[in-house]
């Protein structure tokens, strides 16, 4: 028996020895580790070294019961197992990757469930370890851990049992983001077997007199009804306990019981077929460490493609797509739990965009992010939106509300209280100050908030309001410094009128017309509404549609003028091609967006117009001067007559001759 014992302390020792000399670093954490490995252990086995005996068989003696001689060999042998055990998987983690070391043990036919145990249980592990470090700074920061040993050691107790407790809370938040990537869907698919054609006619979402409660008793929703288009984005809005998260939990299919009708395409949803909107609805987790369970990136991509079916070829071919496409394959080996919040965030979104919902829902996007991965994700929503994404988002940030949406939806203990446009939300200042809840500075700045901004249009506009406004009350800035630019700044500068250009580099035309003195020059890159200044008038012409876009978002929200060079008709105003001759001005625009129709009519009608013909409109003007002033009737007659031959002599030289 002793020997035995000496073969497993001899195992156990060589095993933490390869582990050590593996370590290329960080070994004080290997040791903390084992330390601790070892205190559990010792925990485990001192049940088996308790007995009761004889005197002679105790080697301590609690009256009858103690630790007795056999019971301790074999708990030392059990001891020596667990320890060698673990280290025999620490040597492996120190060997393999823990991503390369799950693929190995697939490859060697390991049940599938055993490696998704293993995987669960390594991720949870360090959501523990971040619960109970986060408990331990709060307890840290109230003067914890200071007193006496005895009030140390309470203090530690308070720490475990408040980790317990979370840690019930967790596992339920950790198994939805599971079901939201479809951890119980694998395989299946939705019965529905509408035709695209048919499902067009109806909504793309609709609930009627939806009501959940909780176990609990409590009533997180009550008798909530309304209608979800394709292509819409939509911002869920309402204090803590409103019931946002709840309608978020069914609407993606995660809840199993509700009371009220749920469609989707028209089909009505029950309970029991939820799988039909978790396929179809993508649900975001506020935090990002309940939605991340693998070992790494890479396994968190490809956790949904697998749960649509993917496999071998299909599978690899996807998934290298996906890095790529969202720059992470620098990181497909990091295991998330390493993750900045930003990128935690991040992988959690393309984890979702995976399986390619038709619906994407995001609870609090940008909460806990930097500026960086704020703009990065608020930037892939709207690719996302102009790509025929159905978008809704939680949000208790109304600056972030109001620059993403274009309905808003305000909840208020469980039911649905408003339904409304965006502009017409944010504009109505007594109903937003009713609900203590701030108005978004664009609206609050703006001089005539009864009348609100029109959204942003995407169909075809009609430009039929010609106005030749004052360039000293209307200052022009160009952003961006290409040919497109360019081409607007030629008409600006033929006309003289003063305008600034925002860009870091210029194209060669404008570097010269910067030269000469034709413009303001500002060397810098536009990064929003705060550097419009003075401007008025604002043509974006970056090379970036989807900047662009969310740029023009902000000035239509401040009441600015501005055009988009990507995409005219999303603009509110639109530059007609315009040429200046002998005192006429010409403007030439097309319903039909042809500038090259438009600019050759407005060179043929400009060469209509003789030389000398502002000379003679300056004389017809002195005329029609004179005639207002004149109070003598045979002095007006006079004037009149004169007036009416040159009128008619210029019309004679410019329309009636180029008709015959």
């Amino acid at each position: 028996m002793l020997q035995d014992t000496a073969y497993l302390l001899m195992l156990a020792a060589a095993i933490i020895g390869l582990t050590f000399a593996r370590s290329t670093g960080k070994r004080w954490l290997l040791t903390r580790r084992l330390l601790i490995l070892s205190f559990f252990i010792l925990l485990s086995i001192l049940p088996i070294a308790l007995g009761r005996g004889e005197e002679s068989s105790l080697w301590i003696d609690f009256g009858g019961w103690g630790i007795t001689k056999e019971g301790s060999v074999q708990a030392l042998k059990t001891g020596l197992r667990c320890l060698a055990s673990a280290s025999s998987m620490m040597l492996l983690l120190q060997l393999l990757p823990l991503h390369r070391l799950y693929t190995v043990l697939r490859s060697l036919g390991t049940p599938k469930l055993f490696i998704e145990l293993i995987e669960l249980t390594y991720r949870y592990i360090f959501v523990l370890e971040e619960t109970a470090g986060q408990i331990r700074l709060a307890q840290m920061s109230r003067l914890g851990y200071q007193g006496s040993l005895s009030e140390k050691f309470q203090h530690f107790g308070m720490l475990l049992s408040r980790t317990f407790i979370l840690s019930q809370v967790e596992s339920d938040k950790l198994y939805l983001g599971l079901q939201s990537r479809g951890y119980e869907d694998e395989g299946l698919r939705s019965s529905s077997h509408n035709s695209t054609e048919s499902m067009n006619h109806f909504p793309l979402l609709q609930v009627k007199e939806l009501s959940f409660h909780y176990e609990d008793g409590y009533e997180a929703l009550r008798g909530v009804t309304c209608t979800i288009q394709r292509g819409e984005r939509i911002a869920l809005i309402g204090h803590n306990g409103a019931g946002k998260s709840t309608l978020f939990l069914l609407l993606s299919g995660l809840q199993s019981s509700w009371s009220g009708e749920v469609y989707l395409h028209g089909q009505l949803i029950r309970p029991q077929e939820r799988v039909s909107l978790r396929q179809q609805v993508a649900l975001v987790l506020q935090n990002s460490n309940y939605q991340l369970f693998t070992p790494s990136v890479e396994d968190e991509i490809a956790f949904g493609l697998k749960n649509m079916g993917l496999r071998e070829e299909a599978l690899h071919d996807r998934l290298e797509e996906l890095l790529t496409r969202y720059n992470l394959a620098e990181l497909r080996h990091k295991p998330p739990h390493e993750l900045s919040e930003g990128q935690k965030k991040w992988v959690a979104l393309v984890s979702v965009l995976a399986t390619d919902p038709e619906v994407l829902i995001l609870d609090e996007p940008t909460a806990a992010l930097d500026a960086l991965y704020t703009e990065r994700v608020l930037d892939l929503l709207e690719q996302l939106h102009l790509a025929g994404k159905t978008i809704i988002i939680s949000s208790h940030d109304m600056e972030l509300a109001s620059r993403f949406a274009d309905r808003v939806l305000l909840m208020e203990a469980g039911k649905l209280i408003c339904d409304r446009k965006a502009p017409d939300l944010w504009s109505d200042s007594i109903l937003l100050k009713d609900k203590h809840l701030p108005q978004p500075w664009a609206w609050r700045t703006r001089t005539h908030q009864q009348v609100p901004p029109r959204p942003i249009r995407t169909e075809l506009q009609q430009y039929h309001l010609p106005l030749f406004l004052s360039s000293e009350t209307l200052p022009i800035l160009l952003v961006g410094g290409g040919k497109g630019i360019w081409r607007k700044a030629q008409g600006l500068i033929e006309r003289r009128i003063p305008f600034k250009v925002m860009a870091p580099t210029l194209c060669d035309e404008l570097t010269e017309a910067a030269r000469r003195g034709d413009f303001e020059w500002i060397p810098r890159a536009y990064t929003g509404i705060s550097d419009v200044g003075e401007a008025r008038i604002i043509i974006l012409g970056i090379g970036d549609g989807g900047e662009e876009y969310r740029f023009a978002q902000e000035l239509e929200a401040a009441g600015y003028l501005f055009s988009l060079l990507s995409d005219a008709t999303r603009g509110n105003l639109q530059f007609g091609a315009t040429a200046h001759k002998e005192g006429i001005t010409l403007s030439v625009h097309s319903d039909y967006r042809l500038p090259e129709i438009t600019q050759q009519l407005k060179t043929a009608w400009s060469e209509t117009l003789p030389d000398g013909f502002e000379a003679r409109l300056r004389a017809l003007s002195q005329y029609r001067q004179a005639l207002q002033e004149a109070t003598d009737e045979a002095e007006r007659t006079r004037l009149r007559q004169a007036y009416d031959k040159l009128k008619e002599s210029l019309l004679q030289d410019t329309i009636h001759d180029r008709t015959h």
